[in-house]
């Protein structure tokens, strides 16, 4: 099993930002049989999924970690990896890997086939756990509650591990921690494209996410 590194501290050189004390995870994917390639890995814009990803989280967390299932695939990435603790239980087994492993009392989550998270609405899930302390703090979307990204107190771990036993569909986990929920107006002020909770799943997908990638560059040249 690939540990996390040891938290940053006298080997740093210069003064650092002040980053709150939440690990940010990408849980990486299963075996992609739609897209019929590895996620985590997959270019898009010459950019790696999960380099999408890790970039949106990186400004907002302490630690950064991959959850994967096959860390030699995910060495190239050059991010911190560690594997699952039981392989093969989906997102919500990824997320009990990381509550497990986590030195710090939140975790935000996101899957890496998607690649177009709003800073915005990441921020926001974090400034919702502020008050109040809940369990764990999501977003509506025109879908329902939406796990990922999401933040999740380290509290859950028992319950999710519990859980896991019986069930491993991240929605219904939701209705057992009652999550505190980002409501649908207020994620679509966040983000206005609406893509945080765009899934890169298939071919189609991908051609999809190239054409709005190649759109932004041309306004940007513009």
């Amino acid at each position: 099993m690939m540990m996390p590194p040891p938290p940053s501290g006298a080997e740093n050189h210069g003064p650092m930002p002040a980053r709150p004390p939440i690990t940010g995870v990408i849980l990486a994917g299963g075996l992609s049989r739609r897209l019929g390639q590895d996620k985590a890995s997959l270019k898009l814009g010459g950019k790696a999924l999960a380099q999408w990803v890790a970039q949106a989280l990186a400004p907002l967390v302490s630690h950064l970690w991959l959850i994967t299932n096959h860390p030699l695939e995910h060495l190239s990435l050059g991010l911190p990896l560690i594997t699952d603790l039981k392989p093969y239980q989906g997102p919500a087994g990824g997320l009990a890997t990381a509550l497990f492993f986590a030195r710090t009392p939140w975790v935000l989550a996101a899957a890496a086939d998607n690649p177009f998270l709003a800073p915005p609405l990441l921020a926001a899930l974090i400034r919702r756990a502020a008050a109040g302390n809940p369990a764990a703090v999501v977003c509506r979307s025109p879908g329902g509650m939406e796990p990922f990204p999401g933040l999740y107190s380290v509290r859950l771990l028992s319950h999710l591990t519990a859980f896991l036993k019986m069930d491993r569909r991240p929605t219904r986990f939701l209705e057992v921690c009652r999550p505190r929920v980002i409501p649908l107006e207020e994620v679509t002020r966040l983000d206005p494209p609406g893509r945080t909770f765009f899934n890169l799943n298939t071919p189609e997908d991908l051609a999809q996410a190239e054409a709005w990638l190649a759109a932004e560059t041309g306004n940007n040249e513009r």
